[in-house]
Order: C-alpha cells, then structure tokens, then sequence
C-alpha cells in the first residue's frame, strides 16, 4: 500500500511539474531603458520599464504592466507637466494608460506604476510604441528595439 501511494506521489508530481515546464505564459518579456532629455528649460531623465507575458519575437506583444520614473533635474527652472501617457498599438490607433496627468517639480523624483488589467492590456504590432506628452513636447519608447525618439513638438 506504502508502495502505491509513494508512486501515485511521484507520478502526480512529475504530471504537476510537466503542465508547468509547458505553460506558455510563464515566459515573459521586460525592457528597462534610461536617457536624459533636454527640451527647452528642462533636463529631464525618463526610466521606462514595460513588460508582458510573451516574447519580443512575437508579431505582437502584450503590455502587462509599465512603470515610468521621471526626474526634473534640478538645472530646471520649471515644473514639468505630463499630460498622458499612451500605447500606441498603431501608428494612429492607441490606448490611454494615463490620462489625469501629473507635475514633476524641479529636483524631483516621480514614479508611476501601471498594473494594466487583463482585459485593458493593448497589443503592440512591430510599429506600435508608448508615447508620454507633457506639456510642449512628446517622447516615444519602443520596446522592440529598446530606444526612445523624441522630443517632438
């Protein structure tokens, strides 16, 4: 009897440990970028992480959460404004993660988090990118390639 429940222990666990080594969304992405924009009389420095279940590789990838740190560096002499924050899908079709917006004084760190849920979560094609706007300009981040453009007016 010992003998029996010891194997049906091990088989079970073995069964457990094989559904885990084959579900696919234990395989996950995530991208963390830094880099100091200057643009007119700020010098920010902007931190994106994005990441997702899935891969990069993949013709489309899923944003499960993003976390966005912003410093006015202290050579500023102005408040920063952030308007919104959105994942472009498309080039012209998007979807709002922050749209209340928020300030960043000069010398202040501020982070956000975003904790996208599952039915809310926008699906990047290979074009797709995450724009932040403040106030007189905008900055996009693309996570495929890990590198921002901007500022743009």
């Amino acid at each position: 009897m010992a003998r029996l429940l010891r194997a049906a222990c091990i088989s079970l666990g073995l069964m457990l440990f094989g559904q885990i080594g084959l579900a696919s969304d234990l395989h996950a992405y995530s991208v963390v970028e830094a880099k100091i924009f200057r643009e007119g009389p700020y010098a920010i420095k902007l931190e994106l992480q994005v990441s997702g279940p899935g891969s990069l590789q993949k013709e489309q990838i899923q944003i499960s959460s993003l976390k966005v740190k912003i410093r006015n560096e202290k050579a500023s002499s102005e408040v920063l404004k952030i308007k919104n924050i959105r994942a472009f899908q498309e080039p012209q079709v998007y979807k709002d993660i922050e749209t209340k917006g928020y300030s960043v004084s000069p010398g202040q760190w501020v982070t956000k988090f975003y904790r996208l849920p599952k039915g809310k979560r926008p699906l990047l094609s290979d074009r797709g990118f995450i724009e932040i706007a403040f106030d007189n300009f905008t900055v996009q981040f693309n996570p495929r390639e890990r590198k921002f453009k901007g500022p743009f007016k």
